[in-house]
């Protein structure tokens, strides 16, 4: 059974990138396995949570192909830290602006309060990508290694038209009185880019005319549904506004790097990985895998990632008691 103890921390406020006070922010994180061992840090899209890894009887982690006993990321060999991101509470009007960078200090709040060891890897996939790249750029001391899949250091237009386009479905709702509807079809649209074009082929294909639309319709109207029950329309705007200000000076960065991508991926198009890998000063590794889920291929291409995971993880060894003795506040 995976071992985790769920925490309410407490973080200072902070300055944020683009003008204003965090506040004093009430997290929620979790810690997984023994701090004895090597700690690392799991981070996922804008509706991941604290919850990665399977919670036996509970709940289901939103990672738990990845991260799990079976596979590299396991509780036996290393401890794991996750949390929520930070947004402002629906009663604030008018909030600052958020972005990747200001989850990155709230990540070197929480790491500063639990007086938690230098990071052995910082692991971020979509959105946690952005906020890792902004993390190592920033704090290169607090770890050891970093790894980050579908993200780069900076956004394409096609990406930031397709939010624009949700956050207006979003604000419509608001207008209307029917919020939840609203942000039902801004996730339904979001689904479209995050899948491959040849998975909905594939997947919809039909000889009867309309059967396919019908089929895929269904689809994302069920996983809209899904998402407007459990996730709150302003944190969805306020996390999405927040990609929109990613950027990220990677030459700052100085640790080991992984870097993954993949071939389908229509949010973050392979060649601004590629970019990113060629501006790193570090040693750095960059893999674009083939897969027919687009940008989901971080939750679905699990062997894959999990090999190249235990390639890039072991060759990157180190004294734990020597980790072990340093903690949070200065390395």
């Amino acid at each position: 059974m995976t071992f985790h103890r769920d925490i309410s921390c407490t973080v200072p406020s902070f300055s944020l990138e683009m003008g204003g006070d965090s506040g004093v922010v009430e997290v929620g994180c979790c810690l997984w396995g023994s701090l004895s061992k090597p700690l690392h840090v799991v981070m996922g899209g804008i509706s991941a949570d604290r919850w990665a890894f399977d919670v036996p009887g509970e709940r289901q982690g939103w990672w738990r192909v990845v991260a799990h006993d079976q596979a590299v990321l396991n509780t036996r060999d290393s401890a794991f830290l996750t949390f929520d991101y930070f947004c402002f509470p629906e009663r604030v009007t008018n909030p600052p602006v958020l972005t990747p960078a200001d989850q990155a200090q709230l990540l070197r709040g929480i790491q500063h309060t639990l007086q938690l060891p230098q990071f052995h890897a910082v692991i971020g996939s979509s959105f946690g990508g952005m906020v890792s790249l902004a993390f190592a750029a920033r704090y290169p001391d607090a770890l050891q290694q970093l790894i980050c899949l579908a993200a780069a250091d900076q956004n394409s237009v096609k990406s930031q038209a397709i939010r624009y386009l949700q956050r207006q479905l979003v604000q419509l709702g608001e207008a209307s009185s029917s919020q939840g509807e609203h942000l039902k079809l801004a996730r339904a649209l979001a689904m479209i880019g995050y899948r491959g074009e040849q998975e909905f082929e594939h997947r919809f294909q039909s000889q009867q005319p309309g059967e396919a639309l019908q089929q895929v319709s269904a689809y994302l109207n069920h996983h809209g549904e899904q998402f407007a029950s459990r996730f709150p329309a302003h944190r969805y705007q306020q996390l999405s506004r927040a990609i929109d200000h990613h950027q990220v000076d990677v030459s700052y960065i100085c640790v080991p790097t992984l870097l993954i991508g993949f071939d389908s991926d229509q949010m973050v198009p392979v060649n601004f990985i590629e970019q990113l890998h060629s501006k790193l000063n570090a040693p750095a590794e960059l893999h674009i895998l083939e897969s027919l889920y687009g940008h989901d291929g971080f939750l679905l291409e699990a062997d894959t990632i999990n090999s190249i995971f235990h390639s890039f993880l072991s060759e990157y060894r180190y004294d734990l008691i020597e980790r072990n003795s340093r903690c949070a506040g200065g390395y």
